[in-house]
């Protein structure tokens, strides 16, 4: 809430300051066209009075640099009368700045240069407001009385030679307080129409400065929320990618102690059954007489069994991985399935990271394995090559063949004779956040590829 009447506080200083200088501006401006307009007025009455009752007066400047006496006096006589009560002031200046006749007699015969009398000489009357603050009017500032000044050329009768100029000062009060008066009007007008602008602004402001707090406080809310959020999803995610890594461990763990269950039981058992059935001795029991006769199916029977065994615990049973750098463990891989089906892979493995996590290198081994599987019972062993390297933070593997390729959709769901399945290498490769995928095409080949990211031991 300190926010919102500080935002509004800011608003009503903002909205004040610029009324008040519009306000301002504007009576300014109008003051001034008014004036101008005023003074246009007063500049032409001025200029008519000069040549009406100065013209005719001044004539001796046409030949002469100074005034008769008898002109002088018509001019004080002038003056003096009924015309004097509208002028203050009165003066004649000859071409050159030369005051020849003035109200004031202490002035007369020096020189004062303006840009009004040359403006004058030229034929232009002027006009404008005066305090008495030039030097020639240093006797008459007691009258501290805001004044009309006017300069007005004076003719040659009959001609439109400038014989001198006449300056005519007028009473200028009234002109002052009509210009004070509309300054106040046109800021009293400008004031009463802003207002009410102002005033609903203000409300305006206030009530959106009210709904940006809330939304701020909703957000500020809702921020730390979602950092806590972020923080247990991470927690989350950690414990979610230690559980995986740990199930994988789990899973491998599983299936070396169920491939050594197999050997030692199952194998062993089928072993010594065929020793059994193999023994010499069973001959001599059958010629006494003590024995029963030899079962010749019982053979091939036991010796089909011990290979399904053996397979299946081969293809189980995990080698011994420790201590293998990952190039080595996928040149095992290939070296183990080149020996088993007597087949030849051709191979390219790039450089990797020798640092890898034990899943990650576990995955690199199953899909090789799993691959080459496929690749000889389902593409007859032609053109298996296996093909590894880095890409981005990235370990991309294929292992791919130049066989017929894939007949059965459902081969790739189904689980091989000596492998994990496809299916299996694609739930292990997802568990690590990697990706999988099998790509065959009939007469072509299929192609496994896998992409699994760089993850290091921890130290």
């Amino acid at each position: 809430m300190a926010t919102s009447s500080g935002l509004a506080r800011k608003f009503v200083l903002a909205a004040a300051t610029t009324i008040a200088v519009s306000m301002g501006l504007l009576a300014l401006a109008v003051s001034q066209r008014i004036e101008a307009s005023m003074m246009r007025t007063a500049t032409e009455e001025g200029a008519r009075f000069t040549e009406v009752f100065l013209g005719p007066l001044a004539q001796d400047l046409a030949t002469s640099r100074s005034l008769s006496p008898e002109s002088m006096k018509k001019l004080d006589d002038l003056l003096a009368g009924k015309s004097g009560e509208r002028m203050i002031l009165v003066k004649i200046w000859l071409p050159d700045a030369t005051l020849v006749y003035s109200t004031n007699k202490e002035a007369i015969g020096q020189r004062f240069p303006s840009s009004h009398i040359t403006a004058a000489v030229a034929g232009k009357a002027t006009g404008e407001f005066d305090y008495l603050q030039d030097v020639e009017n240093a006797a008459d500032k007691h009258l501290h009385t805001p004044l009309v000044e006017i300069y007005a050329p004076l003719f040659r009768t009959g001609t439109q030679e400038v014989i001198a100029v006449g300056e005519v000062y007028t009473d200028g009060r009234t002109l002052a307080a009509d210009l004070a008066s509309i300054r106040l009007t046109s800021a009293g007008i400008v004031g009463a129409v802003t207002a009410p602008m102002m005033l609903i602004l203000f409300f305006m402001v206030r009530g959106a400065s009210n709904l940006v707090n809330g939304y701020q406080s909703t957000l500020i809310q809702n921020v730390v929320e979602a950092k806590y959020l972020a923080a247990q999803n991470d927690r989350l995610r950690r414990l979610a990618d230690d559980a995986r890594l740990e199930a994988a461990d789990s899973n491998e763990n599983l299936l070396a102690r169920i491939g050594q269950d197999l050997h030692d039981g199952p194998i062993q058992l089928v072993s010594l059954l065929m020793l059994k059935v193999t023994d010499p001795t069973a001959t001599k029991q059958l010629e006494t007489g003590r024995g029963s006769a030899h079962d010749p199916a019982i053979e091939p029977l036991t010796r089909r069994i011990l290979t399904e065994l053996r397979n299946i615990s081969t293809g189980l049973v995990l080698p011994e991985l420790e201590g293998l750098t990952p190039n080595e463990i996928i040149r095992l891989a290939v070296q183990n399935h080149e020996e088993v089906t007597g087949t030849m892979v051709s191979r390219q493995i790039g450089d990797l990271p020798a640092d890898l996590a034990r899943p990650v290198t576990i995955c690199l081994y199953r899909i090789v394995q799993e691959g080459l599987n496929n690749a000889f019972h389902h593409g007859k062993a032609i053109g298996q090559r296996v093909e590894v390297w880095v890409e981005a933070q990235s370990i991309v593997i294929v292992v791919s063949d130049s066989g017929p390729g894939v007949v059965d959709s459902h081969r790739e769901s189904s689980r091989s004779r000596t492998g994990l399945g496809i299916a299996g290498l694609r739930n292990r490769v997802e568990a690590l956040k990697g990706t999988f995928e099998v790509i065959s095409q009939r007469g072509i080949g299929t192609q496994i590829r896998a992409k699994l990211p760089v993850t290091s031991t921890p130290n």
